[in-house]
C-alpha cells in the first residue's frame, strides 16, 4: 500500500521553504519514490485550500480531479500533498474532493507554533497585505482566535480521516535536524538530505519585512484599483529591513495561552504524554520584549497617502491614454 502524507502546515512554519524545496529537487525525490505531486510552478495546493474555504466546490472538485490523475500517473510509492491552507479548510470536504479509489496509508502532519507566536505570525501576514492595522489589539479585534484552537482544527481532521494517523509536530527550529523545518520534514519521509548531499537553499522564504513597511501596505490597500497582494509580491522583500521585536508583552500572551489551556492539556496527553507541557513557556517570565511599533507620524501617512494617490491616478490616466 502507498503512503500518502498531507501536511496541512500553519502560517510561518516553514511550508513555504517545504515547497520551494519539493520543486527545486524533483529528480532527487523521484529517485528516492517520493511526489509532491507539483503542478507546474506550484509547489502547494494553496488555491484547492482557498476554494475549500470559500465554498467553491466545483472549483475545488476540478483540482481533485487533476490530483487523482497525478496520482494514478505516478509510480512513487509515497505521496504528499501541501498546503497550509488546508489547516483553515473542512477536512471532510477535501475528503470529498479528491475522492481518492485507491487505498493509502495517510499520514497527516501539521507544524503548530505556540498560539500566541502563532496568532503572532498571523498578523504579520495580515498586514503584507493591508488587511489589519498595525497593533495585535487590532488584529484580535478582527480575526478573533478561533486559529488557535488546535484541537478543534485536529478533530475534524480525526473525524475526516479516521483511519489516518495526525502527526503533530512543535514548530521550533531549536529542536530540528540543522534547525531547520525542511531538513526535519523530509526526515519524516525517511531521507537523509545532508547526507545524500541534497541541502535545501539557504534563501530565507517568506521573509516578514519592517513594521514601517506593514505599515504602509495599509496605505497600498486602501488605494482604489490597487491589488495589495500583488505589490507587496512585485517588491524585494527579502533586501528590504526585516520585522524586528514582538506583537505583544508577556502578560498579553500568558492571558492569551491560559484561554487554550485545557485543549492544550488534551493535545499533550495524547502527543506527548512524558512531557510536562505542550509548549514550553520558560521565555515568558523573562523582561517584556520590545515591541514592534511603526515610526510614522499620522502627519507622515497624510502625506505619503496623498503621494500614494498621485501615483495611481497618473499611472492610471496613462494607461487610458
Amino acid at each position: 500500500m502507498r503512503k500518502l502524507w498531507i501536511h496541512i502546515g500553519t502560517p510561518k512554519t516553514g511550508s513555504t521553504a517545504i515547497q520551494r524545496y519539493a520543486r527545486s529537487r524533483q529528480p532527487y525525490l523521484a529517485s528516492n519514490s517520493i511526489d509532491f505531486l507539483v503542478r507546474g510552478r506550484r509547489g502547494s495546493y494553496n488555491d484547492l485550500g482557498v476554494h475549500l474555504r470559500g465554498g467553491k466546490r466545483a472549483e475545488a472538485e476540478k483540482v481533485g480531479t487533476s490530483i487523482r490523475r497525478m496520482i494514478a500517473d505516478s509510480p512513487a510509492e509515497t505521496l504528499v500533498l501541501t498546503s497550509e491552507m488546508f489547516t483553515g479548510s473542512a477536512p471532510a470536504l477535501l475528503r470529498e474532493v479528491l475522492a481518492l479509489e485507491e487505498p493509502f496509508e495517510t499520514r497527516i502532519i501539521g507544524y503548530f507554533r505556540r498560539q500566541d507566536r502563532y496568532l503572532e505570525s498571523s498578523y504579520k501576514q495580515k498586514m503584507k497585505t493591508g488587511k489589519v492595522r498595525p497593533g495585535f489589539q487590532n488584529y484580535v479585534d478582527k480575526f478573533g482566535i478561533r486559529g488557535g484552537e488546535y484541537r478543534r482544527i485536529i478533530s475534524a481532521w480525526d473525524d475526516a480521516w479516521p483511519d489516518a494517523e495526525f502527526i503533530f509536530r512543535r514548530f521550533d527550529p531549536g529542536s530540528f535536524p540543522k534547525g531547520d523545518v525542511v531538513h526535519d520534514f523530509m526526515q519524516m519521509l525517511g531521507l537523509n538530505i545532508d547526507a545524500d548531499g541534497k541541502p535545501p537553499s539557504e534563501e530565507v522564504a517568506n521573509p516578514t519585512p519592517s513594521i514601517d513597511l506593514l505599515d504602509l501596505m495599509q496605505l497600498v490597500a486602501d488605494m482604489p484599483g490597487i491589488d495589495a497582494r500583488k505589490v507587496f509580491r512585485a517588491m524585494p522583500v527579502g533586501t528590504l529591513p526585516r520585522f524586528e521585536g514582538r506583537a505583544m508583552d508577556n502578560a498579553t500572551a500568558r492571558a492569551l495561552l491560559q484561554q487554550y489551556e485545557a485543549d492544550n492539556e488534551a493535545l499533550r496527553q495524547r502527543f506527548f504524554p512524558d512531557d510536562p507541557a505542550l509548549f514550553p513557556t520558560d521565555d515568558l517570565d523573562g523582561p517584556d520584549p520590545a515591541i514592534a511599533a511603526p515610526g510614522f507620524s499620522d502627519d507622515q501617512r497624510v502625506m505619503i497617502r496623498a503621494l500614494l494617490q498621485a501615483v495611481t491616478e497618473q499611472a492610471s490616466q496613462k494607461q487610458g491614454a
